[in-house]
């Protein structure tokens, strides 16, 4: 009978996943929202490239069009690059990325109402605005999302199970959220690291596994990094930053100056006081993509910007840890229910008042607790939530300083992870606090 009763949320997590399915597909997205960016142009002429072709994996630059990461185009192409279908495509992916999550979610609980509580929290958290919006936009958002959020169920069962398919399916996962966006390479490798350095210590039957995985992350990495050379994907990004961060600093404009950047005398008295918050002047910043009158700036980013700017963020660790930014400028780090998606509808407004539910401290407490049952209790499922929290950090300071242009769209995904790690945190704290040995459901390798 308990063992029936154990099986009821695995059950209930299919009826929710065809239920939210069937009114996230019937929520209206008309009019069209990605008729208003530029972006969208770029995945759908992208995904029109020959599929056995270089050129889809890492295409060169070419006139109007940016390359991008080839996993958006690549979704595109398999719905024909007709926006309608993606729109409809994304809300599917979205909501099999919300089962799946769940799915494992379960996995590492034991008691069954915690259970029911993870399950819900889950379901509600994936009915916000803010998630769900994104799948009416051909952006780079929604997929890249629900690519997390397979990413991070596949792990919970790769670290779990001792299957080989499982892991299989997690490199596929890794490979198309990794180039689901540029910058997240480098949080595959921090996380990946993490785990193996974990494994060295505790788990060492795990450590050829975890190994095996930062060992591919790292190669990923490599790849990736290549593709976007080829595809100067670099380029927009440091000019944004170059145009918001430092020109408007006389000591960092100096610093760069003398080591090569082109142009500062005619750049600086434009770009010294630029605001983004302003429409004219992101207008500013755009102008420099295209404007030949900056030409030989735009050619030192291609050539020698990446490396300079590398070497500046190292010698520069104020400027790293964003010690120079405003408050203003901060908050955007924890911007949510942004302009670029559709205004509220479907069944979200009935969770809408719910979010955000978890702030900084309240997770940051959360994640200090676990970690007092961890040394009590030596459950590696408890650091879970932890390290999930070290990478999201990470990704604040690795976003915020590769591209300044629109922080609140790159870090949106701050607050989302804020609200995941925070039900996860109380659904283990609850899971473990009164039992006294470790959830046999998290042994590594079962």
């Amino acid at each position: 009978m308990e063992m029936q009763k154990s099986k009821i949320p695995f059950t209930l997590n299919g009826i929710l996943f065809l239920v939210t399915l069937f009114l996230s597909l019937i929520t209206d997205w008309n009019p069209p929202q990605w008729k208003n960016f530029n972006d969208p142009s770029d995945y759908l002429h992208q995904s029109t490239l020959p599929l056995n072709s270089r050129e889809f994996y890492a295409p060169h630059p070419e006139g109007y069009f940016f390359p991008r990461p080839f996993t958006i185009p690549l979704f595109y192409k398999l719905a024909g690059s007709n926006p309608e279908v993606i729109v409809q495509m994304q809300k599917f992916i979205h909501s099999l990325a919300t089962l799946f999550l769940a799915y494992a979610l379960l996995l590492i609980i034991n008691r069954v109402w915690i259970r029911y509580l993870v399950l819900f929290s889950v379901y509600l958290l994936m009915s916000w605005w803010n998630i769900l919006g994104w799948t009416a936009q051909l952006l780079s958002e929604s997929l890249t999302m629900s690519l997390l959020f397979i990413w991070i169920a596949s792990f919970l069962l790769v670290w779990k199970k001792k299957n080989l398919l499982f892991l299989l399916f997690h490199i596929l996962v890794m490979i198309l959220f990794s180039f689901s966006r540029d910058t997240w390479p480098y949080i595959l490798i921090l996380f990946y690291f993490l785990v193996t350095v974990y494994t060295i210590f505790s788990h060492r039957s795990i450590f050829p596994k975890a190994f095996f995985l930062l060992s591919f992350a790292v190669i990923l990495f490599f790849v990736q990094l290549n593709t976007a050379k080829v595809g100067q994907r670099h380029r927009l990004p440091l000019m944004n930053t170059l145009a918001v961060r430092i020109l408007n600093n006389p000591d960092f404009t100096a610093w760069f100056e003398v080591r090569g950047m082109p142009e500062v005398k005619i750049l600086h008295p434009v770009y010294r006081k630029v605001d983004v918050s302003i429409d004219s002047d992101r207008h500013k910043v755009w102008n420099l993509y295209w404007n030949k009158d900056y030409k030989a700036f735009s050619d030192w980013t291609i050539r020698d910007g990446r490396q300079v700017y590398m070497k500046f963020l190292l010698s520069h660790p104020g400027y790293f840890f964003l010690l120079h930014e405003s408050k203003p400028q901060l908050r955007r780090i924890l911007a949510y229910n942004l302009w670029y998606t559709p205004s509220l509808r479907g069944y979200s407004r009935i969770t809408e008042p719910i979010f955000p539910f978890f702030g900084i401290i309240s997770v940051s407490v959360f994640c200090l607790l676990l970690i007092f049952l961890f040394y009590r209790k030596r459950d590696p499922v408890l650091l879970f939530p932890v390290l999930l929290w070290l990478i999201f950090v990470a990704n604040v300071f690795l976003s915020y300083n590769a591209d300044a242009l629109e922080v609140e769209r790159h870090l949106f995904i701050t607050m989302i992870a804020i609200q995941l790690i925070g039900f996860i945190s109380l659904a283990l704290f609850l899971d473990h606090v009164k039992t006294e040995s470790p959830s046999p459901s998290w042994k590594a390798g079962n």
